[in-house]
């Protein structure tokens, strides 16, 4: 046996042609940092049977069918408009991994991996979170950012206040990034404000009819406005006509609005991968934390992360103190 299949096998992963046949369908969760046992163990016990479940889904290529009993209502819906974009499984035997206690309420456990069915080959490899309430009973599930990343944004937070909102921002923005996923126009209706604005990037070439001229044949960007209306038909639009949507946020950077506290500027590099159409930008969101349960969208730009063979500059960058903010 060569080293490359052993390491396949201890994965629990065999390849057969282009068939991915997967060992284990049952995966054991072990959570710590929770000092209630009582609850630990239901935490444990309820993502232990979620996991399980949809492991045994994706093998017997069936709609997860998940008990009412261990994870909240609504949730079940999120879930299922995931399964429905791309089946997925947890690929471990065994989780060991901490609960994060949540600013507003409940706790989340990071660093799950699964394998998405029907994401492009270099990207089918994902981590998700899942939520929990107070009571233990799943809350929520996200696809997560890279994790590194995540300890360094919290980290950054300079005292107790600050650090409780990186964490609800980052809550926002892993939640906001599976709505695309998931295609749920509801959430993403209410999460940007009625007067937001959203500015969209295009690159397009300019000809000019003097050959020696340097313009001939250049790229520039232009930029279109949308109401959240425009915008949100769009979106329909997009999820109607495509089956596969994998939106994904890298290079996260958060600042805080020297005059208004609550509002943030997060910038991020976005990918996005559907099935007729992928592209990568730069996408800025500056977002009201006001009210910490409903977050508000304010502005949301999209930028290019190439003009023709030239990246985007730094001054070129859309960031939070390019707007006139009035509160």
């Amino acid at each position: 046996m060569n080293f490359k299949l052993t390491l396949l096998v201890v994965l629990g992963i065999v390849f057969s042609n282009t068939t991915i046949v997967y060992s284990q369908n049952t995966t054991k969760v072990v959570i710590t940092d929770v000092n209630n046992d009582v609850l630990k163990a239901k935490m444990e016990n309820n993502a232990s049977e979620f996991l399980t479940t949809l492991n045994t889904s994706f093998l017997n290529k069936s709609t997860p069918a998940i008990n009412s009993k261990i994870i909240i209502s609504d949730v079940s819906a999120s879930l299922l408009s995931m399964w429905e974009m791309s089946p997925f499984r947890c690929y471990e035997a065994d989780v060991i991994e901490k609960a994060i206690k949540r600013p507003q309420g409940g706790y989340e456990v990071r660093n799950i991996p699964v394998f998405m069915q029907e994401a492009a080959e270099d990207d089918q490899y994902q981590e998700i979170v899942l939520l929990f309430t107070d009571s233990g009973l799943i809350d929520n599930i996200y696809i997560s950012m890279e994790t590194n990343r995540y300890n360094q944004l919290i980290s950054q937070g300079t005292d107790v206040t600050e650090f409780r909102r990186r964490q609800i921002i980052l809550d926002f923005v892993e939640n906001f990034k599976t709505a695309y996923n998931r295609k749920d126009i509801s959430y993403l209706q209410s999460v940007f404000s009625e007067d937001a604005l959203i500015i969209t990037g295009k690159v397009v070439q300019v000809k000019s009819p003097d050959a020696s001229s340097n313009l001939m044949n250049s790229a520039m960007v232009t930029y279109q406005k949308q109401t959240k209306a425009e915008y949100l038909n769009k979106l329909k639009s997009i999820f109607k006509n495509n089956s596969y949507i994998n939106v994904k946020f890298d290079d996260i950077e958060i600042k805080r609005h020297k005059k208004y506290p609550d509002m943030y500027g997060v910038n991020m590099m976005q990918g996005w991968n559907t099935t007729n159409y992928s592209d990568v930008g730069y996408l800025l969101l500056v977002i009201d934390f006001a009210d910490d349960d409903k977050p508000l969208i304010h502005v949301r730009t999209w930028q290019p992360e190439k003009v023709g063979s030239r990246t985007l500059s730094e001054d070129e960058k859309f960031k939070l103190e390019n707007f006139n903010l009035n509160k």
